[in-house]
């Protein structure tokens, strides 16, 4: 009988999206790698149903792949504007109706395990506590945030949250079968309350991010008026990615004739525009707003290098995948970037918030100072020894198979 998977993530791409609504949480890392993972579990013959958080024009239930099913859980709500969330209540509202629907398919689900993923919010982090309890099943986590680790609160109210986050990170990481953190940092952490944990870090698949035909980019460049040198930002705008560093970037690479290209849309997209506008950077400085997933490489490809001065990075997916389409990446020196950056580039990771050294190693990587590590022969070889799609998808069926014989195993005498 074929295994089956019931995925609980408050975050997933929806690839046959035209548009994202930045109100609905615009697409970022953790959307695109379960997604990712989704597909490429449904592949090696995986049975998933994924509940998940949608927006209008999204069909409630639809088939993505042969075994693999997407269902959107929200309640009504009213569309009240959050810097924070998109939409008050956002993921509240689908933590109510996924938990409504298990607690009401309880006694005729047929589901083998559950696989939850955590992105540091109370909301799914009480899903995950307590999905196991309602359908008496073994749970694997993946820990996309962590609160005990990694997270960082950006407000007076997230930091009132943030001792209550912890305590149910706690719960559901010492509940769990298993925990599958990205980093090593947070194995150890989290491996004092688990009962296993495997670093599992996130992945690319190197045929989709590979350097592009040429045609192709200067195609992407003509579309959206790319006309100099180029460094480019590839994420959701919010506060947590440091988008306000940005803006003295961009002014010091006018004086150096290039310009910044912006790739993504999020919760704090207007407040970057209007800074733009406000230090008079309009011509130097393209937003694209929301892309298709496939033009990334294109994006990333028409750029010199990319920056990442996020204020905290569970993992820091842009970095591999701007890695593997042979474009280096300027980064602070935060969570998981400074594991994946420090293995090939450590060169051009910078302190954190250091906004002047960030613009300097930026210069110097144009000027070409750093040519031999960032060969882009030899960053698309780090890659591929280290986060290619085969060795996760082993190791997350592994996963699920034990935890499925753990709980078909008969009680001792």
């Amino acid at each position: 009988m074929r295994m089956k998977i019931l995925k609980l993530t408050p975050f997933f791409h929806h690839p046959d999206a035209e548009a994202w609504p930045s109100a609905y949480d615009s697409v970022g890392g953790m959307q695109v790698q379960t997604w990712r993972q989704a597909v490429w579990l449904a592949q090696a013959g995986i049975h998933q149903h994924v509940m998940t958080i949608g927006f209008p024009g999204l069909p409630k239930r639809r088939q993505l792949q042969p075994f693999l099913w997407v269902e959107l859980m929200m309640l009504p709500m009213p569309r009240i504007r959050s810097e924070f969330s998109g939409l008050v209540g956002l993921t509240q509202s689908w933590a109510v109706a996924t938990l409504y629907a298990l607690l009401r398919r309880a006694r005729r689900q047929d589901f083998d395990v559950l696989h939850a993923h955590l992105d540091g919010q109370i909301p799914a982090l009480l899903v995950a506590w307590l999905a196991p309890r309602l359908l008496r099943r073994p749970l694997i986590l993946t820990v996309h945030c962590s609160r005990l680790a990694v997270y960082t609160p950006h407000s007076w109210l997230d930091m009132l949250q943030h001792r209550l986050a912890r305590w149910l990170e706690q719960r559901a990481v010492g509940a769990a079968f298993a925990v599958m953190a990205l980093t090593q940092r947070t194995a150890t952490v989290l491996a004092q309350s688990a009962r296993r944990v495997e670093i599992v870090p996130d992945v690319v698949d190197t045929t989709q991010f590979a350097p592009p035909p040429l045609q192709e980019v200067a195609q992407f460049r003509q579309r959206h008026g790319l006309r100099r040198r180029t460094v480019g930002f590839v994420g959701r705008i919010a506060k947590e990615k440091g988008w306000p560093h940005l803006i003295p970037l961009a002014a010091a690479l006018r004086e150096e004739g290039c310009e910044l290209l912006i790739v993504g849309d999020g919760t704090q997209g207007d407040r970057l525009r209007d800074a733009v506008d406000r230090a008079g950077l309009q011509d130097w400085v393209t937003v694209t707003g929301f892309i298709p997933n496939h033009e990334v490489p294109l994006a990333m490809a028409a750029c010199r290098l990319i920056v990442m001065p996020s204020l905290y990075e569970e993992f820091g997916g842009a970095s591999i995948e701007a890695l593997a389409t042979g474009v280096p990446v300027v980064a602070f020196a935060v969570g998981g970037l400074q594991e994946i950056l420090g293995g090939v580039t450590p060169d051009l990771l910078i302190a954190p918030e250091d906004t002047a050294a960030m613009i300097a190693r930026v210069k110097e990587v144009l000027a070409g100072l750093h040519a031999e590590i960032t060969d882009p022969a030899r960053l698309r070889a780090y890659i591929e020894q280290r986060y290619t799609p085969s060795a996760m998808v082993a190791r997350t069926l592994e996963l699920y198979r034990s935890a499925q014989m753990n709980s078909t195993k008969p009680a001792k005498a």
